[in-house]
């Protein structure tokens, strides 16, 4: 019963003995109250522990403190403080006694605790707690936090984890946090929150304090910044990369950071480095995504780690291919300074030199193809569609080769990015990147096939979206691997989006990946 002023009667006191608790059922929504008699003052508290949501009414009062008899969570009873970390604190309620009965107000639905919530995901991360993080995304994503502060978060810890704790590998986990992002920003209700989840999962770590980088002092100029950059890569010192791409944000040149580190990740040096341009293509998404004041630790000290990496001394096949490389850099300024409208090309005769295990045919090639005037976007299509090709007839009992072929595809749709952040000349070096790890994965002994020879499929075109889109969401859950791709064939060729397709299969990982 309600008095119209948002008092509601919960319950007489005669329910509840001294020194008992009663969980009663208020609201609309059957919201569950849970009511303390304390030495003859009553309490009442939300029935769920926020840490894990079992019910306090089966916890104990000693003191004033509230303990949860789950993981023994501990709030102080009169305002519902926690006194534990990576848990929130518990909600009250004001009590009214109108003689034997019992009457609460819970207030409205605004949401109030953004900071509050803020801080246990930052809890969370620190302590890699995927329950907690999850919890604390789940409030705030509940309170309508903007998506964008929750995501800002994530990054600014990731790169403090990064500065102080990992190396250039952790590109890794970099891929994870944008892609789940991404993915996010398709879905709603539990297969966002699991999306983000999953980010910000990847983002966790512990975050130490370090030495503080400070800029260089004057006079100092981007030109010499950019110069000193180049040598630093050349000779593996990230350290001193870092100071210099501090200076370069902290005298406002941020815009040319990016570009830069492309340049250098770009080199013959660095082939077979096949992480450097995807991490770039995802430090630089995230830049754009989120501003320089949320992203600037992790892009200068993540960007200077990939192109301050210490490079061995190469094997016969690599140093072959590095000279051969620098051999063909006039063509390569020539190429790049083009104008490009073609869109047609001998594409089979390219694919068939890069698959040839021959370095040197490879290379001249694809300079040949480069120099017909074909455009870039139509080599940087060919190449995804080449690594798509041959995962996709990789026979699925194989184990060894996957993570080589995966690599193979980030690396050649990394271009599309770095050709538009760092321009052509960088795209035309990453295609002969891309030319050396098909080369290098020469060991998986994948038989050429012209991508002209249009896959078929045994399946009729399915005439209804829904029905193709449950055919292949059956195969993916049931594991009929060797089914899957005629059926999406069978569904592309019905004419249907295959926008709404990502979009399911994307539903189904996250649902269905333990791993």
């Amino acid at each position: 019963m309600s008095d119209g002023n948002g008092w509601i009667q919960a319950t007489t006191l005669a329910e509840i003995g001294p020194g008992n608790a009663k969980a009663v059922q208020i609201g609309g929504e059957g919201r569950s109250i849970a009511l303390f008699n304390v030495d003859g003052r009553i309490f009442a508290t939300d029935n769920q522990c926020p840490h894990m949501g079992y019910p306090l009414t089966r916890g104990m009062v000693r003191n004033g403190v509230l303990t949860c008899d789950w993981h023994g969570r501990r709030f102080d009873l009169e305002s519902g403080g926690c006194f534990n970390n990576m848990c929130d604190d518990l909600a009250v309620f004001p009590v009214e006694m109108r003689g034997e009965e019992i009457w609460i107000r819970l207030g409205d639905d605004e949401y109030r605790r953004k900071e509050q919530h803020m801080r246990l995901l930052w809890e969370g991360l620190l302590e890699c707690d995927r329950w907690t993080i999850s919890k604390a995304i789940a409030l705030m994503l509940r309170g309508n936090v903007p998506e964008q502060e929750i995501v800002a978060v994530m990054l600014k810890h990731f790169g403090r984890h990064v500065a102080s704790s990992r190396g250039a590998g952790a590109g890794v986990d970099l891929a994870r946090i944008i892609s789940g992002v991404g993915l996010s920003r398709s879905y709603d209700g539990a297969d966002r929150l699991m999306a983000l989840s999953t980010a910000a999962t990847s983002a966790a770590g512990e975050a130490a304090s370090r030495l503080e980088v400070v800029t260089l002092p004057e006079p100092v100029v981007w030109d010499r910044i950019a110069d000193w950059v180049r040598l630093f890569s050349r000779n593996g010192q990230s350290d001193r990369i870092e100071r210099c791409l501090f200076t370069a944000r902290e005298k406002g040149d941020q815009d040319l950071i990016l570009p830069l580190l492309y340049e250098c990740a770009a080199t013959p040096g660095f082939l077979g480095f096949n992480g450097n341009l995807p991490t770039l293509g995802y430090l630089a998404e995230a830049a754009e995504s989120f501003g320089w004041d949320q992203t600037s630790e992790l892009v200068i000290n993540l960007g200077a780690k990939i192109v301050g990496q210490r490079r061995g001394e190469p094997g016969p096949f690599l140093r072959d291919a590095m000279r051969k490389l620098t051999s063909l850099e006039e063509t390569i300024d020539r190429a790049a300074s083009m104008e490009r409208t073609a869109d047609e090309y001998n594409e089979d005769a390219l694919v068939e030199a890069v698959l040839s295990v021959n370095i040197d045919r490879s290379f001249d090639a694809l300079a040949a193809a480069l120099s017909t005037g074909v455009r870039l976007e139509r080599l940087i299509t060919t190449f995804v569609l080449l690594a798509a090709d041959r995962m996709a007839r990789t026979p699925v009992n194989v184990d060894a080769g996957w993570e080589n072929l995966t690599q193979e595809l980030s690396l050649a749709r990394s271009l599309r990015m770095a050709r538009r952040i760092a321009g052509d000349r960088v795209a035309i070096m990453g295609l002969f990147h891309v030319a050396w790890t098909v080369f290098e994965n020469r060991w998986l002994n994948i038989p050429h096939r012209p991508l002209s020879e249009t896959p078929l499929s045994d399946e009729q075109p399915y005439t209804g979206e829904d029905e193709g889109l449950a055919a292949v969401g059956d195969a993916v859950e049931t594991l009929q691997v060797g089914e899957v791709g005629d059926r999406v064939l069978a569904y592309l060729a019905g004419g249907h989006d295959g926008g709404r397709l990502l979009q399911e299969v994307g539903r189904l990982a996250l649902w269905n990946d333990t791993g």
